[in-house]
């Protein structure tokens, strides 16, 4: 039987792997258009869709960044009597209503900002004809539910965006994304429209085949597949491009001007010098994100230029005193030092390993001494820094052993590490080496918490190149292509290529560089879409498989599917083994919802802790505003060592504590200037939350907030354990956040955590013991919070597995202790002794 489930789950995924990969959907054009061009989906252009008893709408939304109004309708749902149920978005209120008939139904929800323009996000609206009752779930939660007499209609028509429909006509529409758009019946599929099209003006229903119409539709396929080419022109002298990445403004600087090209709105803007600046070959420039200015840097003779924006002038103008020989070198601003950062290149021959750092403001240049693994000096490489500035990766280039350009020079393959803040470099992996060798644009993207990179390759060995995008993992020696190649004039001495992205709009930009004869520069800008639901949208093919022949693949595979299910099922009956009662799959007991007639909205009140640390380290201001951001890693390491040394039983932290953490190796002195500059930074922030104190006492600083205006979960924790520690629902409420300071990794961290943990566990293990027959729910919840505490705990994963098994979740228990098993023998090498059966019955 295994085998058959295993070959099924091979198969089914081979013949979705395509579509699971690919970002697809369809946006409505909406705003700042006329009302005849707005988009429009009718699910039943035709006819109505006939429903008895009760059916279920749902879809997965998201809205487009950058529009100056989003109100409009999302849907109407529209019965052979006349009546209607709505979506409406409000723009003032930034949530959602539904509408039933003429009145509002009391039911409104909000979506975080974040997730609704960068997430898709499902919404289920559940009807009930019978009982006349309607309810609505977001992202798995449920919202709401009233009665109304306008949930009676059998013969739906159901419209998405613009309506042109005459007694229901209706132009105001959201600027939104839709996918995947499915009706149930009864609780089962009827009816699936993916929007997965490329062109055309109709979707097909995966299910009956039904066609849905489309007026004026914008598919996605395309835009998150295809390079478009937003801007091209020609600048006087050499350019050097930089990037501000806080306002998504990425600088063209050269001899006359400087150009802006703004991200989220495509535009251009072009600011006349008041001196000319020359500007030579080979030029390098940076945007400094904390004193936000622009700098011009020629290495060779450590010149720094700094652009006065009142003024549109540089601050002074750059003398070359030969040909650079740092071609090609990586830069980047480090957050954690505010310094500038270089990194190889190639000149007079030959190929660099060194690594050269300026700190803005001084004249001084250093050049770093290096630890850690061999170096290979290279150019051509592509180089990522993570945001506190503290960790930057550098991956191939082109280069040689002895750094001579004549003693065999090749293309790298290898990911580098380097570590600003112990200045060492560490060899992360080398890849396979390719049949087709290619080098790297001068950047990359990295998606930290994904543990991924995004750049640019390109063919070295040839003059009509092209650039493919990539991307590729930080641990393992792994990549894939994406998207279609754009064209590349490289000559080394004559082309750059930068590669950069802007989450506020999900867009990918390549800026390339080309300088031509007469001392002018060709600028040309291509933009990709780009967004967390399509990181994986791959390279179209030259002749990309039609849909219809993708159907048929995925109907053969369900063909399939069900012949092995019954073969495994006769082979389960010829074994005779006596019937082990279970529950379906993913089918858990309904939920019972209280019904209200039509009155007050429902709301669910959110409580704004000035420090959360349980779960995800989050900081909110006075307003209830996440000011996570303002946080660089160093300032939130600092705050830690700060506040969590500052708790009961705690006395405060040393000055040379807190050098020995953060600025090991630094002078006494240096080390005191750092900390006195980025604990004005960190007051700057804290100013926002409101009262605290921040004293040194007896050598010792010592932090807290003052009142109970600033509110931390921590401070609630001690409460709880001080005051009441039998209050078990208030802790494991507080606990649910999820695990202390969840993804905060530091060496002194650790003794916190496991203090934490150890109380956790002693509190919430007698709770079990005391009450092992307590309601499953709050005992699923209760296991859970030990989880976070000690993932192999034995007593809280027989006790979750019996709660499972108690809410009928058959299948969830037995992975659940599967899971179990194999982390345990992964763990401490031995065989968990207990089998399922028992486990379960000995809680």
């Amino acid at each position: 039987m295994y085998r058959y489930i295993v070959f099924l789950l091979l198969f089914v995924s081979l013949v979705m792997v395509c579509q699971a990969q690919e970002g697809y959907g369809l946006v409505f054009a909406s705003k700042n258009i006329a009302q005849e061009d707005r988009t429009s989906l009718d699910l039943a252009p035709e006819k109505p869709i006939q429903v008895k008893g009760s059916y279920s709408l749902s879809f997965d939304l998201s809205f487009q960044p950058f529009f100056r109004s989003y109100f409009g309708y999302v849907f109407r749902i529209t019965d052979e009597k006349r009546q209607n149920i709505d979506l409406i978005y409000n723009v003032r209120a930034k949530a959602f209503y539904v509408v039933t008939g003429n009145a509002f139904s009391g039911i409104t929800f909000s979506i975080p900002q974040d997730s609704l323009f960068h997430q898709w996000n499902t919404i289920r609206l559940d009807a009930d004809n019978e009982t006349h009752t309607l309810s609505v779930t977001v992202n798995g939660r449920r919202i709401g539910a009233i009665r109304s007499p306008v949930v009676s209609g059998s013969a739906l028509r159901i419209c998405f965006g613009a309506n042109y429909r005459k007694t229901f006509r209706t132009f105001d529409l959201p600027p939104m994304r839709l996918k995947d758009v499915r009706l149930f019946a009864g609780g089962e599929l009827q009816h699936h429209w993916p929007l997965d099209q490329t062109q055309g003006t109709t979707d097909k229903d995966l299910v009956t085949g039904q066609t849905a119409q489309i007026k004026n539709p914008v598919w996605m396929r395309p835009a998150f597949t295809r390079w478009q080419l937003a801007d091209s022109f020609i600048v006087n002298g050499n350019a050097a491009v930089s990037m501000d990445a806080a306002t998504g403004t990425i600088y063209i600087s050269c001899n006359d001007s400087l150009y802006r090209y703004y991200c989220y709105t495509h535009q251009k803007a072009a600011q006349a010098q008041a001196l000319p600046q020359l500007s030579p070959a080979g030029l390098h420039a940076v945007f400094n994100p904390v004193d936000r200015q622009l700098y011009q840097l020629l290495p060779d003779s450590q010149q720094v230029a700094v652009y006065d924006t009142a003024q549109h002038a540089w601050s002074r103008t750059l003398n070359p005193q030969h040909v650079t020989g740092y071609w090609h070198s990586n830069l980047f601003f480090s957050r954690f030092d505010s310094s500038i950062y270089m990194i190889g290149g190639y000149g007079d021959f030959r190929y660099k390993n060194e690594v050269h750092c300026y700190t803005p403001g001084s004249s001084h240049w250093e050049l770093v001494t290096m630890s850690g693994d061999t170096f290979t000096p290279r150019y051509l490489a592509a180089l990522g820094h993570n945001q506190a500035g503290d960790t930057a990766y550098i991956l191939g280039g082109y280069g040689s052993t002895t750094g001579d350009q004549l003693l065999n020079p090749h293309n790298l393959y290898d990911l580098i590490l380097f570590d600003v803040k112990r200045r060492t470099f560490r060899t992360v992996y080398r890849m396979k080496e390719p049949e087709e060798q290619y080098a790297f644009a001068g950047n990359m993207v990295l998606d930290t918490r994904r543990q991924e990179y995004y750049a640019l390759t390109f063919a070295n060995d040839r003059m009509n190149s092209s650039l493919q995008l990539i991307r590729g993992s930080l641990k393992e020696p792994e990549y894939t292509t994406m998207a279609t190649a754009i064209r590349y004039d490289f000559y080394d001495i004559r082309s750059a290529a930068r590669l950069f992205y802007t989450p506020e709009n999900d867009e990918l930009t390549v800026v390339t560089l080309f300088s031509l004869k007469n001392n002018t520069t060709q600028v040309r800008i291509h933009t990709l879409q780009f967004s967390p639901y399509a990181l994986g949208a791959p390279a179209p093919a030259d002749k990309p498989t039609p849909q219809y022949v993708v159907r048929i693949l995925i109907a053969i595979g369900l063909v399939v599917a069900l012949f092995l299910l019954a073969l495994g099922i006769a082979a389960l009956n010829r074994r005779k083994q006596p019937p082990v009662a279970s529950a379906p799959v993913n089918q858990p007991k309904p939920e019972t919802v209280s019904i209200s007639p039509v009155g007050p909205m429902v709301s669910v009140t959110v409580a704004y802790p000035g420090v959360q640390l349980f779960g995800h380290f989050t900081v909110t201001d006075r307003e209830g505003n996440d000011i996570t951001r303002a946080f660089s890693p160093l300032l939130k390491e600092l705050f830690l060592l700060l506040y969590l040394h500052s708790i009961p039983g705690r006395n405060g932290i040393s000055s040379e504590k807190i050098h020995e953490v953060l600025w090991p190796g630094r002078s006494v002195k240096d080390a005191k200037n750092n900390r006195s500059v980025n604990l004005v930074k960190l007051k700057s922030i804290l100013d926002k939350t409101g009262a605290y104190t921040l004293v040194k006492d007896n050598e010792r600083w010592m932090f807290r907030f003052e009142g109970p205006a600033v509110q931390t979960d921590l401070d609630r924790y001690y409460q709880l354990l001080r005051r009441d520690p039998g209050n078990t629902a208030a802790l494991v409420e507080l606990l649910k956040q999820g695990p202390f300071l969840q993804e905060t990794e530091y060496p002194w961290l650790d003794k916190f955590k496991a203090d934490i943990a150890s109380h956790n566990i002693e509190l919430l293990g007698h709770f079990m013991e005391e009450n092992p027959e307590a309601a499953p729910a709050f005992m699923l919840d209760v296991c859970d919070c030990m989880l976070y505490a000690d993932s192999l705990h034995e007593e809280a994963v027989r006790h979750k597995c019996r709660a499972l098994v108690a809410l009928r979740q058959h299948s969830a228990a037995r992975q659940l202790y599967a899971s179990f098993l194999k982390e345990y023998k992964n763990t401490y090498g031995l065989s968990y002794e207990m089998e399922y059966a028992e486990a379960i019955a000995h809680c």
